[in-house]
């Protein structure tokens, strides 16, 4: 039956993708078949349990939706529960975050707009690594002084900041009214002392002075466009309403890492000598970027 592609899947060997799905595959157990006896004239039925692996992604595909839905049904309550009067075309796909204006982030919630990007479950994972950074250097008598790189809404530092007593930073970004969009984000959480925002790009950041005069940082983390024009067009329904500047990066998403390295190549002086710099990246990407 593999042979003749018709679609069922025995083992990781035996998967075929999805047509319209990249790198999706169906996952089916072959459990009972019935065929007729030409000796007894009757049909034959030969059964076997459902495969417990099979039971396992189902449960974990059904947990994993359970939680989208209930996502979705938390953001629509927030909508719900805006003060302002909104009048929503459902058949513009406008993500909630932007209608409502706000998005809930590492427990936290941000102003968004469409100047900046809706902040992601997965970009969670760059606050985790600074504040475990953080978390680390108890010896150290002065507070950890952060760099957010690409800083669109502010979320990453705020929520580090948020998290932590003994730090401060800077929120840079080339978008002037991202910054703003952080700024608003920072009185908001009245982080007002703790935080400042520079006009700066990737190619620039280390040599501009009011960056430098705050340096060195010791730690920097930086969640960069890295979505290639060709992916990106693939992606475009559901990235539409994003600003594009912080999402697709030319060289096939590698354009912003490559612009990075050789600012701080050519003047490391923002970087502390022990400090660290974490990124985020796309899929696949981890060789190309180190």
């Amino acid at each position: 039956m593999f042979e003749l592609d018709h679609p069922i899947a025995g083992s990781q060997n035996h998967t075929r993708p999805l047509t319209n799905h990249k790198d999706k595959g169906t996952l089916q157990a072959f459990v009972s078949a019935k065929f007729p006896s030409l000796a007894t004239n009757s049909i034959v039925t030969v059964s076997e349990d459902v495969p417990p692996k099979l039971l396992n992604v189902c449960a974990r595909e059904a947990k994993f939706f359970d939680r989208r839905k209930e996502q979705a049904r938390v953001e629509m309550e927030k909508l719900s529960a805006s003060d302002s009067a909104l009048d929503l075309d459902l058949t513009k796909c406008v993500p909630a975050a932007y209608v409502s204006g706000r998005k809930e982030f590492c427990g936290f919630v941000f102003h968004v707009t469409t100047d900046t990007l809706i902040p992601r479950p997965s970009t969670e994972t760059l606050v985790d690594a600074t504040v475990e950074f953080v978390n680390k250097r108890t010896d150290c008598k002065t507070d950890t002084n952060i760099m957010d790189l690409g800083t669109g809404s502010g979320c990453i530092l705020l929520s580090v900041l948020l998290r932590t007593t003994n730090t401060r930073g800077i929120d840079i970004d080339i978008s002037t009214p991202a910054l703003s969009v952080a700024h608003s984000n920072n009185n908001r959480h009245k982080l007002t002392h703790r935080a400042e925002f520079v006009h700066a790009s990737f190619e620039t950041f280390t040599i501009d002075p009011h960056v430098v005069s705050r340096g060195p940082f010791d730690f920097i983390a930086c969640n960069p466009p890295y979505v290639s024009s060709t992916r990106a067009s693939r992606m475009r329904a559901s990235i539409e309403n994003e600003p594009m500047l912080a999402l697709v990066a030319d060289n096939g998403g590698y354009q912003a890492y490559r612009d990075i390295h050789t600012a701080l190549a050519a003047d490391a002086r923002v970087l502390a000598r022990d400090g660290c710099i974490a990124f985020e990246i796309g899929k696949g990407m981890e060789n190309g970027v180190r």
